[in-house]
C-alpha cells in the first residue's frame, strides 16, 4: 500500500500554525530576558544559574515542564467558561494562559538549555523540532513573500491616491 502524503493545505495551515507559535517563543524569551534583566537582585539570579547548573538534567527537565503543568489547568477553567456560557471571558482566558505558557516555556528554556540538551533523547526531539521549524519556513515562505508584494503594493497604490488627492484639494 502506498503512503501518500498529507493534503498540501493541511501541512500549510501547520506550517502556519507553527510559525507563529515559533514567533511568539522567541518575543517571550526576548521578553523574558528584559524582564529578568530588570530584577535588581542580581545574586538572586546568579544563585539561580548556579543552581541551575549543579542539577541533573532530569531535574532541568522537571523544571522546564512546570510551566506546563502551571498553565494547562488554567486552560481547561477557561474552555470550560466557553462551554458554560462566557465564550469572551474564556476566551481571553485561553489566549492570556497560551501566551503566559510559551512565555513561561520559553524562559525555562532558555534557563535550561544546557541541561536539556545533555540528554540524548532531548537533543533528538530538538532537531527534529528545528528540522521540522526549518520545513515549516520554507513551506510558508512564497507564501510570505506573495503577501508581502501585495501589501507593497497596495501600501504604493494608497500612497499614490493620497497624493492625487490632496494635489486636487491644493
Amino acid at each position: 500500500m502506498e503512503k501518500r502524503p498529507p493534503p498540501r493545505p493541511l501541512m500549510l495551515l501547520l506550517a502556519i500554525g507553527f510559525l507563529v507559535e515559533a514567533w511568539v517563543w522567541q518575543g517571550c524569551v526576548a521578553l523574558g530576558r528584559q524582564i529578568i534583566a530588570l530584577i535588581p537582585w542580581t545574586r538572586l539570579k546568579a544563585r539561580i544559574a548556579a543552581f541551575i547548573a549543579l542539577m541533573p538534567a532530569p531535574v532541568a527537565l522537571i523544571i522546564f515542564l512546570i510551566p506546563l503543568a502551571i498553565v494547562e489547568p488554567f486552560k481547561v477553567v477557561a474552555i470550560w467558561l466557553i462551554a458554560v456560557g462566557h465564550p469572551i471571558l474564556g476566551a481571553l482566558g485561553w489566549i492570556v494562559m497560551q501566551f503566559a505558557g510559551v512565555g513561561l516555556v520559553a524562559v525555562a528554556f532558555d534557563l535550561t538549555r544546557d541541561k536539556l540538551l545533555s540528554m540524548p533523547w532531548f537533543v533528538w526531539v530538538y532537531e527534529k523540532f528545528l528540522a521540522f521549524h526549518d520545513y515549516a519556513h520554507a513551506l510558508v515562505e512564497p507564501y510570505k513573500a506573495a503577501v508581502l508584494r501585495e501589501m507593497r503594493a497596495l501600501r504604493d497604490w494608497a500612497r499614490g491616491y493620497w497624493a492625487r488627492l490632496n494635489a486636487r484639494q491644493s
